[in-house]
């Protein structure tokens, strides 16, 4: 991934709406581009930052930007997970089927 589509990414990352290989893409360019992590850092704090702020509250930017991405990452790699585990069962499934046709051929 380029930077340019990286950066196009930052919006829709920070609304959640990232998901599969582009989320797991762009997390990983973000994390080796300076350029790409500045550019999501100062969004993150134009978003979240500037509410807090004015609310009086304190945060620890740099802690919850890696903590989202983070948890961003864990949710796709949970839901890979899922998907996997449902292929297999449906795979198992048809195995079982095919094996009470063939039993009952017999």
């Amino acid at each position: 991934m380029d930077c340019k589509n990286a950066q196009r990414l930052i919006l829709p990352f920070l609304e959640g709406s990232l998901k599969g290989k582009t989320l797991l893409r762009f997390a990983t360019h973000v994390e080796q581009c300076e350029e790409c992590k500045e550019e999501l850092t100062i969004q993150y704090l134009s978003s979240e930052g500037i509410a807090r702020l004015e609310e009086g509250k304190t945060f620890d930017l740099e802690r919850e930007l890696k903590e989202y991405m983070n948890g961003a990452i864990a949710r796709q790699k949970r839901r890979k997970y899922w998907i996997l585990g449902i292929c297999l069962t449906e795979i198992l499934a048809i195995i079982v089927i095919l094996l009470i046709f063939a039993y009952a051929l017999l």
